[in-house]
C-alpha cells in the first residue's frame, strides 16, 4: 500500500529552485567536457579537470538533495519515506549516475577514450545522459505533484528544469543539428540519379534535411508539453528552447559565422513569436495547436536561413531549403495533432486523488 502521507511532502519552490540552480552546473559541465573531447587533442584519460567539474557537480546535487531529505523528515518514519514529492526519480538519478561513473572509468580504462561521434553514443555516456535526465526532471516532477495533472503552474523551477532537459537533449542530439550544420550553407552539386558520384553527392543534403526534422522535434516536443496540464505555455518558451537548443551546441562545436548568424536569426524571429503568442487566450492556442505549431517552425527556420543568407549565402536551390521549412512545419503539425489526442480522449477532469 502507498503512503499517501509521504506522498503529500514538498520540498517548497525555493528547494525547487536551488535544485535546478545546480542543474545549470551540471548541464554546463556537460558541454565543457563535449567541448573538451572536440578541440583537446590527445585526450587520452578519465581524470580531467572537466570530468572534475561534471562529478563536483553531481557531489554537490547529491549533498544539495540529501539535505532536503533530512530537513524533511518526520519523527517515527523512516528516512525513505521522507522524500519530497518529485525527488524520488531525482535520487535514483543520482544513484545511477555515479554507478554509470564507475562503468565508465572503466569502459575508459579497458577501451579508451572517445574522441568523436563515438563519445555521443557511448553506452557507458548514454547511462550518464539518462541519469542527467531524471535529475534535471525535479523541478516538473515537484510542480506537477503540487499543482496535479490538471492544475499544472509553470513555476521558476518547472520551467528551468524543461530547458535543462531541452538542452541534455540537444547534447546528445548534437551530431545531427540544424543550428550546427547549417546545411543550407553547404554547396550542392545536383547530381542526376544513376550517374557517378550521385550517392556521394545526396547524402551531405540528405542528412542536413533529416536534421531539420530532428531538430524540429526537439524543440516543439517540449513546446507542446507546455500545453499539459497548463492554462497557456508558459511567456518566452520559443525563444527559451530555441536559445538552448542552438547556442549550447554552437558554444560547443564552434561559433562559426553562418552557424551564428542563423542561430540569431532563429532566436529574433522565436522572440517574436513568443510575443504574438502572448496576445492569444490558452483556449484560443489549444483549439488551434497543430496550425500553431506549425507556423512556430516555419517562422524558426525562415529566421534561420534569413540569417544565414545575411551571414553568409544560401547555397541549396529554392526547392531545397523551403522544402526543409515545409517539411519541419509538416512534422510540427502531425507532433501537435498526435498530442491532441490524447487530450481529446479524456471527457472530463480526473477525480481528485
Amino acid at each position: 500500500m502507498v503512503d499517501t502521507a509521504a506522498q503529500t511532502l514538498r520540498a517548497g519552490a525555493r528547494n525547487d529552485l536551488v535544485t535546478q540552480l545546480l542543474g545549470i552546473w551540471l548541464l554546463l559541465a556537460v558541454f565543457l567536457d563535449g567541448w573538451a573531447h572536440l578541440h583537446v587533442p590527445g585526450l587520452e584519460t578519465f581524470f580531467t579537470p572537466w570530468h572534475a567539474a561534471l562529478y563536483s557537480g553531481l557531489m554537490a546535487t547529491a549533498a544539495w538533495t540529501a539535505s532536503v531529505i533530512w530537513r524533511n523528515r518526520q519523527p517515527g518514519r523512516p528516512l525513505t519515506r521522507s522524500v519530497p514529492a518529485g525527488y524520488r526519480g531525482t535520487v535514483i538519478g543520482l544513484v545511477l549516475f555515479a554507478v554509470a561513473g564507475v562503468l565508465d572509468l572503466a569502459w575508459h580504462e579497458i577501451l579508451g577514450i572517445e574522441v568523436s561521434l563515438d563519445a555521443l553514443v557511448s553506452p557507458t555516456h548514454l547511462l550518464l545522459g539518462f541519469s542527467l535526465f531524471l535529475i534535471l526532471g525535479t523541478g516538473i516532477r515537484s510542480a506537477r505533484a503540487a499543482g496535479g495533472a490538471e492544475a499544472f503552474n509553470w513555476t521558476p523551477p518547472a520551467l528551468l528544469s524543461l530547458a535543462l532537459m531541452t538542452g541534455l537533449g540537444a547534447f546528445f542530439l548534437i551530431y545531427c543539428s540544424a543550428f550546427v550544420r547549417t546545411p543550407p550553407a553547404v554547396p550542392y552539386l545536383q547530381t542526376p540519379i544513376g550517374s557517378p558520384g550521385h550517392t556521394q553527392a545526396e547524402l551531405p543534403p540528405a542528412l542536413g534535411l533529416a536534421s531539420y526534422l530532428v531538430t524540429t522535434a526537439l524543440i516543439i516536443a517540449p513546446f507542446l508539453y507546455t500545453f499539459s496540464g497548463a492554462r497557456r505555455p508558459p511567456f518566452g518558451i520559443a525563444t527559451i528552447l530555441v536559445a538552448v537548443v542552438a547556442w549550447l551546441p554552437l558554444a560547443m562545436s564552434g561559433l562559426r559565422p553562418a552557424a551564428v548568424a542563423g542561430a540569431a536569426g532563429a532566436t529574433i524571429i522565436a522572440a517574436a513569436a513568443d510575443l504574438l503568442l502572448a496576445r492569444r487566450p490558452g483556449p484560443w492556442l489549444r483549439r488551434r495547436l497543430p496550425a500553431v505549431t506549425a507556423v512556430l517552425a516555419a517562422l524558426i527556420w525562415t529566421g534561420q536561413l534569413a540569417g544565414i543568407a545575411l551571414g553568409a549565402s544560401i547555397q541549396w536551390p529554392v526547392s531545397m531549403w523551403l522544402g526543409a521549412v515545409v517539411l519541419s512545419a509538416g512534422l510540427a503539425a502531425a507532433l501537435a495533432f498526435l498530442s491532441s489526442l490524447n487530450t481529446r480522449s479524456v471527457p472530463g477532469p480526473a477525480a481528485p486523488r
